[in-house]
């Protein structure tokens, strides 16, 4: 089965909690000698020769002739400085420029300067002012500041949680020109529902423009829609090629895509070689989706993803890479001996943590992991099956296999559910 990128999973933002602030393209424009004009373009014309130390003196220069354009070029300068020599007071002077520039109208400054204040290892974490930065440079059209605002509203960041607003203001900063980020949260957002009614079309749209703008998760996304409309060859062929575009840039679960579409292409030697291949490159990429295709090649004994007896170290580096399904047939191997000794204990481990990543067939194994155990030790038992049941119903209600665990459970007079390793 094609693996779903994003769909469903968090949004992405620019600015993780404890990270400092991101690199930030310098001021590309000109302005009037009035202002600082002359010293602006000294550094200018100084960076473009690498005299990084010049350049910063002429900006400083030119920031204290009130250009707030060389305020917020300095402490870009400032920034990348404290990257290499680690003077700590050049993170304080960096604010300082970022913070100047906001205070004079150039918005990019409170963006930078909100960066400074959103950060738990800056020193000077003020959630609060980062919010009213960001809403001055949002409502003075800066399109970043209605990114970096959206993301502290989604998360709650120093205010309550505001889906709706989130949702509205991620749009705008990717309908103002922002960075593709903006534009694939919104899509996101949309299609999934969260702050508002779903709208495919506009999520869509949005997964377009991201796309377009360099997202390689944006094109990995479209791509799937494409390939689903299979009856279209020309749709297929648009898919496939945005998934081999999004590989190329690093995208790993496009990777393991083109491995499926590889192995439904051609079911033979080659097509499983090929497959092979790609699922290798985006297990190796830290894609634990790939590491479960290539384990399930290995079992059916394709050489070219390994000897059999390396699924079970697949499925289990899948599961460690965070992919639910991966834990399940590590769990499964273990349980019923397949190519490996029966082990409840370590069969029910692996299942919880598929359970705990969210798949629920991982937690109908652990359920019966849970159950068999309890007929040996204290560790199991039909209380502990029960609520791992629970727990996959909470996951997903229609399961089949945890139908089929229920009525185990329930009966116990019944054979129990036949598992089988999960292919799909």
């Amino acid at each position: 089965m094609i693996a779903r990128l994003a769909m469903g999973l968090a949004l992405l933002f620019l600015l993780p909690s404890g990270r400092a602030l991101a690199e930030r393209p310098l001021v590309p424009m000109s302005v009037s000698p009035e202002m600082g004009g002359y010293d602006y373009d000294r550094g200018r014309d100084a960076l473009i020769a690498g005299e990084t130390v010049i350049a910063l003196a002429a900006f400083d220069r030119s920031c204290a002739m009130g250009n707030m354009k060389s305020c917020y070029n300095a402490g870009l300068l400032n920034e990348d400085l404290f990257k290499t020599d680690a003077d700590k007071t050049r993170r304080t002077t960096a604010l300082a420029s970022f913070d100047r520039a906001c205070e004079g109208g150039f918005q990019r400054g409170c963006v930078a300067a909100a960066g400074y204040y959103r950060s738990a290892l800056s020193g000077v974490q003020d959630l609060p002012r980062a919010l009213v930065l960001l809403r001055w440079a949002c409502e003075a059209w800066e399109a970043d500041g209605c990114g970096d605002l959206a993301e502290m509203l989604y998360q709650g960041e120093g205010t309550a949680k505001d889906l709706e607003a989130a949702r509205r203001f991620f749009i705008l900063g990717c309908e103002r020109g922002g960075r593709a980020l903006n534009c694939f949260n919104a899509g996101l957002m949309a299609l999934n529902g969260t702050g508002g009614p779903p709208d495919r079309l506009a999520g869509f749209d949005y997964y377009h423009r991201a796309c377009r703008l360099g997202s390689a998760k944006a094109c990995s996304n479209l791509a799937l829609e494409y390939v689903q409309n299979d009856w279209n060859p020309e749709d297929f062929a648009i898919g496939k090629g945005l998934f081999k575009m999004a590989c190329d840039k690093g995208e790993m679960i496009a990777c393991k895509n083109l491995g499926y579409l590889a192995e439904r292409a051609d079911p033979g030697a080659a097509g499983k070689k090929q497959a092979a291949r790609l699922y290798r490159q985006a297990c190796d990429g830290g894609e634990g989706e790939g590491c479960r295709s290539l384990g399930i090649l290995a079992s059916d004994g394709i050489r070219a993803a390994g000897h059999k007896r390396d699924a079970l170290g697949l499925y289990v580096r899948g599961c460690n890479l965070g992919s639910g399904r991966s834990c399940y047939n590590a769990g499964l191997m273990y349980l019923i001996g397949y190519r490996a000794p029966t082990q409840l204990h370590t069969g029910l481990g692996w299942f919880a943590a598929g359970c705990k990543i969210g798949d629920a067939s991982s937690c109908g194994g652990a359920a019966l992991a849970a159950l068999w155990l309890g007929e040996r030790d204290a560790a199991g038992g039909a209380d502990k099956a029960a609520r791992w049941v629970l727990y996959g119903r909470n996951l997903d209600p229609a399961s089949p296999l945890l139908d089929s665990v229920s009525d185990y459970l329930a009966k116990r007079t019944a054979e129990p559910p036949t598992l089988q390793p999960d292919r799909g």
